[in-house]
């Protein structure tokens, strides 16, 4: 490989890590040599149990072992690990060409079988393939799981709107927000979606016998867009205005139930939690005069309750606005001397999502603060749930751009739990 070969291979394996086993100090110290040339993260044992106790407690991309070696052998060694890790990638090097080991290695699902003395270009063509089939399918589990968070962030959006909202494809509703099925649910449709109806919800007796998407192709095309819709759980009609956006798919919507009434009063109860903090746009001027400020890697935390789901599953979505509320209060509480003391800034970018920004100095303390809130705090409603925090970090550097930093917040907003 020349050093253009090498030096991609450098940045593919960087985030990977590597364990190599080998009991011939000199061998182990001239192969060791080569592979940290490539890789950032290597561990290096000298026989299979030791081999296999590094490997529980880390789970290596990349094993590369040799065969024979004192207290437990490679072959015992791989045929543990392919226990812990069936699709576990390993390379091994032996002096031994016998038959009857490489039957057993293909048996076992090793990767490759490098003979000895190690030839320095193939020892490092066949860690290059292995190391970028490992790199892609961390890069497609990565990118799939911030698709996963991204979904479940705009559900959580979709969930905090202050009006009902529902989307519905072809004729089947698909998803509901919290306060679509606060109102309009029945028990039935709590436990089976796809029987809701929109017909039973509206005043008017003609649409009783019609399926859905008929209703939403009337209502779209009438002039009159206020409707009596039925409040399941209340039992009283109310007037909304009811709006169908449709996706680029014809067969798939989006119906909006906008009462203004309800609206109005929701957004005051939203108004008092965002009262408390400041928000994106003064983030942004903090963050600027504090990397201006300091010398040393300003930490940003980002915090919210722990096991969300756990508060709306105990009090339900029409008490979240509380629970919001109470978090907001006793941030303010708890910090107040920091952030009087212009030690730390509290800024809220979601309903659950705060960012803190601390000086240096005072970081520790104000992480043991965040860590043991939830013994000091609780919410009451009924019964009592502890406002448990749950916490990330990251640090930006006086030299990072303004832009960098919003885009890395932006980042741990969107990949927090």
């Amino acid at each position: 490989m020349d050093k253009e070969q090498i030096e991609k291979l450098r940045k593919v394996c960087k985030n990977l890590t590597l364990l190599y086993v080998e009991d011939d100090k000199d061998i182990s110290e001239y192969v060791e040599k080569l592979i940290r040339k490539i890789f950032v993260h290597v561990d290096v044992r000298k026989n299979g149990l030791l081999g296999l106790e590094a490997y529980t407690a880390k789970k290596h991309d990349i094993v590369i072992t040799d065969i024979s070696m004192p207290i437990m052998d490679g072959i015992e060694m791989i045929r543990r690990i392919k226990i812990l890790n069936s699709d576990q990638n390993i390379i091994v090097t032996s002096a031994h060409n016998d038959m009857e080991y490489l039957l057993k290695l293909i048996e076992m699902g090793v990767d490759k079988f490098i003979m000895k003395p190690i030839n320095i270009n193939h020892f490092l063509s066949s860690i290059s393939r292995i190391a970028v089939g490992v790199y892609r399918d961390k890069k497609e589990a990565f990118a799939e799981n911030i698709a996963k968070k991204n979904q479940e962030f705009q559900i959580e959006m979709l969930d905090s709107i202050m009006f009902p909202l529902a989307y519905f494809k072809e004729d089947t509703l698909f998803y509901a927000n919290e306060i679509f099925q606060e109102y309009f649910f029945t028990a039935i449709d709590k436990e089976d979606v796809n029987r809701f109806r929109l017909g039973y919800l509206l005043e008017d007796k003609r649409f009783i016998s019609m399926n859905n998407g008929k209703i939403i192709n009337i209502i779209e095309n009438s002039s009159e867009k206020i409707f009596g819709i039925m409040d399941v759980k209340k039992k009283f009609v109310k007037n909304y205005h009811v709006n169908i956006s449709r996706f680029k798919k014809v067969n798939e919507c989006m119906v909006y139930f906008v009462n203004l009434d309800m609206v109005n009063t929701r957004f005051d109860r939203f108004k008092t939690q965002i009262g408390y903090f400041p928000k994106r746009d003064e983030f942004k001027q903090a963050a600027a005069e504090m990397k201006n400020s300091v010398f040393e890697p300003v930490p940003l935390l980002c915090v919210g309750i722990k096991n969300i789901q756990i508060f709306k599953q105990k009090f339900g979505g029409a008490k979240m606005h509380s629970v919001y509320n109470n978090l907001a209060k006793f941030l303010k509480q708890e910090f107040a001397e920091e952030i009087t003391a212009k030690k730390l800034g509290i800024y809220l970018f979601e309903t659950n999502r705060y960012l803190f920004l601390a000086h240096p100095k005072y970081v520790a303390s104000i992480e043991r603060k965040i860590l043991t809130f939830g013994k000091k705090y609780n919410f009451e409603y009924g019964s009592t749930l502890s406002f448990e925090l749950e916490m990330t970090k990251k640090f930006f550097e006086k030299t990072d751009s303004l832009d960098t930093i919003m885009e890395e917040t932006e980042g741990m907003l969107y990949t927090f739990d």
